[in-house]
C-alpha cells in the first residue's frame, strides 16, 4: 500500500522540488579547474522568427551578457522587438549585478533590474512606459566551457523569465562535468529556437 501511494506521489514532488536548489549556488567542494574569469561580451546566437501564418508579423531577440573581471561584475541585456501591422514593440529589460566562479561554474547574482517598453511607428516612438527599477537577488549557476568560451545556464531563461527545462534535466548529480552532463550542455547549446548559450563576441 505504502508503495503505491509513494509511485502516485512522486510526481507531485518532483515537480515540486524543480528546479533543484544547488542551480542557485556554487560547488561546496573543491574543483579541477581554474575559477573562470570572464572579461567581455557573450551573446546569443538567435535567429529572427517569423511564422509562416503570417506575412506582416516579424519578431527579433537579442541577449547579451558583459563581464568585467576587475570588479567581478555583469551586465545582462535582453531586447525584444516585435513589428505588426505597421508597429513595433520593444522591450528592454537590464540586469546588473556580480558574479562568483569555483571552477567551471558561475553563479550570476543580480542586484538590480531595469525594464521598459516602448511603441514607434515609421521611425518615431509613440508611447513609452518609462524605466522601471527594482532591487533583485535573482541568482542562476551558469557552466563555463573553455574549448568553446561559451556559458550556459542551467535552467533555461530569458529576460529574467525562467522556464521549467535546461541542462539540469541532463545531470544524474549536481556539478558533475561527466557524460551525461557533456550530452546535455551539447544539446542545449546547439537549439536555435529558445537558445540557451552564450558565445564570445568580443
Amino acid at each position: 500500500m505504502f508503495r503505491i501511494l509513494w509511485i502516485l506521489l512522486l510526481p507531485y514532488f518532483t515537480l515540486n522540488c524543480y528546479p533543484p536548489s544547488w542551480v542557485r549556488e556554487l560547488p561546496k567542494t573543491p574543483q579541477t579547474s581554474v575559477d573562470a574569469e570572464l572579461q567581455g561580451s557573450y551573446e546569443k546566437r538567435l535567429p529572427p522568427y517569423s511564422p509562416y501564418t503570417s506575412v506582416s508579423y516579424r519578431e527579433n531577440h537579442s541577449e547579451n551578457l558583459k563581464f568585467d573581471k576587475t570588479t567581478r561584475s555583469f551586465r545582462k541585456h535582453y531586447e525584444r522587438e516585435i513589428e505588426e501591422k505597421g508597429l513595433i514593440h520593444k522591450f528592454r529589460v537590464v540586469g546588473k549585478g556580480k558574479y562568483k566562479s569555483k571552477g567551471n561554474w558561475v553563479l550570476l547574482q543580480t542586484e538590480k533590474i531595469e525594464s521598459e517598453e516602448s511603441v514607434w511607428k515609421n521611425g518615431k516612438q509613440i508611447s513609452r512606459t518609462g524605466v522601471n527599477t527594482v532591487a533583485s537577488s535573482h541568482k542562476l549557476l551558469y557552466h563555463y566551457d573553455a574549448s568553446s568560451d561559451s556559458l550556459i545556464p542551467m535552467l533555461y531563461e530569458t529576460g529574467y523569465r525562467e522556464k521549467s527545462f535546461g541542462v539540469v534535466d541532463g545531470t544524474k548529480t549536481p556539478y558533475a562535468e561527466d557524460e551525461l552532463f557533456r550530452l546535455s550542455r551539447r544539446n542545449y547549446t546547439l537549439k536555435e529556437y529558445q537558445g540557451h548559450a552564450y558565445f564570445k563576441s568580443k
